[in-house]
């Protein structure tokens, strides 16, 4: 007993020490977390955090708990040497060693990022200022890339600045340096070097990026200019009205032929824009395909015409056989189909798509052609046939009357002649 009493009393004052260092921390936690929240309240950090005043409110909330618990932390190991928990406060121990050996490498790689992020800052509403006033905007519309807004609120909440896209990506560029130093400074090596090699992997491909860019942004503008000038051509000379005429089609919103050249001149000009920049980017996989792709052209465009020449030529066909024909209106667009599935059936076989089955198809696609057009000719032009059999069968008989009427003039004329003979004699 007398060593039960002798190792409580000795304990006494190391507990009340230990409740005393619990109720401080406690005390100073609590004092923590207010000044948190009142800094952050006095910051407005809390509306920029949160969407609204609940989230906003919430978020408050929780960093002040958790500078409440790191206020805690710092007297946990003092508190459980005090009641002779040393396995507990040993580990506590190290962990707040490592977590304070950290504070200055978190407080540096802070400062740079904070200073990373203002300089970027600067640098991005300069260059959206400078690009403003160089009116860079004024590349969309010349390159068609902007659409004609129904509304000035429609325009303004839709429509995307170059200049302020360009100041973005220049915040980017900037801020890309200062964090692959901040990274550095924390020196957590396993998160860090990935992330660095990443980040400087990116940096070193930035003037390719930039190159490439520039590249699409050249072929955007010479296909946009070539394009047009192409398409206002081909207007100017009438082909598209002349081409609509003879095809019985509207020109608005039907086929046109100008703009249909213009729009495969200006696939063909950014393609190979495409290609250089994809060389620039030293993506060798995506330039073999457009390389293969280039290389397959010749056989694409020679289908295409294919495809064009079977929709005009249909579109003809059936314009003249509904011209010829009033009442043959569905004949005449089955004609049309008629005529587009054998074109296609030309360009699919052209490309080398599945040859044998395309002949299979194409004869099959013949023989049922004819013989609907046949059934639907001898079907809905049964009237046609009777009255044309009619006039031919009543243009017979009155040539027969001419005939027996020339014939009988003849002999009445070598009779006159015979008379005139024997008058003679």
């Amino acid at each position: 007993m007398n060593n039960i009493r002798i190792s409580f009393e000795q304990s006494v004052p190391d507990i009340l020490v230990g409740m005393l260092y619990l109720i401080l921390a406690i005390a100073l936690g609590i004092i923590v977390k207010n000044l948190v929240i009142r800094a952050l309240k006095a910051l407005k950090l809390d509306e920029k955090l949160g969407e609204n005043a609940k989230d906003a409110s919430s978020i408050t909330e929780l960093l002040g708990k958790l500078a409440f618990v790191l206020t805690i932390l710092f007297f946990l190991p003092g508190i459980f040497d005090r009641f002779g928990l040393t396995n507990i406060s040993a580990p506590l121990m190290v962990m707040m060693g490592t977590f304070l050996g950290y504070i200055p490498r978190l407080m540096g790689a802070g400062m740079l990022l904070f200073l990373g992020i203002v300089i970027a800052k600067v640098v991005q509403q300069l260059m959206k200022a400078f690009l403003t006033r160089m009116r860079v905007d004024r590349l969309k519309s010349k390159m068609g890339m902007e659409d004609a807004p129904t509304a000035p609120e429609e325009a303004n909440s839709t429509s995307v600045s170059l200049a302020d896209v360009g100041g973005k990506a220049l915040y980017v560029l900037v801020l890309i340096p200062f964090l692959i130093a901040a990274l550095e400074v924390l020196q957590i090596r396993a998160i860090t070097d990935p992330l660095v090699m990443m980040l400087s992997t990116i940096t070193a491909m930035i003037p390719n990026i930039l190159a490439a860019s520039l590249v699409i942004l050249l072929g955007l503008f010479i296909a946009k200019l070539l394009g047009d000038l192409l398409e206002e051509l081909l207007t100017s000379f009438g082909f598209s009205r002349k081409l609509a005429k003879a095809m019985d089609e509207p020109l608005e919103g039907g086929f046109n032929l100008s703009h249909v050249v213009a729009m495969m001149v200006k696939a063909l000009i950014l393609l190979f824009f495409t290609v250089q920049a994809f060389d620039i980017l030293g993506l060798t996989l995506f330039t073999a395909m457009g390389g293969a792709i280039i290389a397959y052209l010749p056989m694409v465009l020679s289908a295409t015409l294919l495809l064009l020449g079977g929709y005009i030529l249909g579109s003809m066909a059936k314009k003249f056989l509904i011209r010829a024909l009033p009442q043959a209106r569905f004949q005449g667009i089955l004609l049309k189909g008629v005529v587009m599935i054998l074109a296609s059936l030309m360009a699919l076989s052209h490309l080398g798509i599945g040859a044998f089955f395309v002949e299979i198809l194409f004869i099959a696609v013949v023989a049922s052609s004819a013989v609907a057009f046949a059934l639907s000719f001898g079907i809905g032009g049964r009237d046609f046939a009777k009255n044309t059999m009619a006039k031919v069968e009543k243009a017979m008989e009155e040539n027969q009357d001419t005939m027996n009427t020339l014939k009988k003039t003849v002999e009445e004329e070598d009779r006159q002649k015979e008379l005139q003979k024997t008058d003679l004699l």
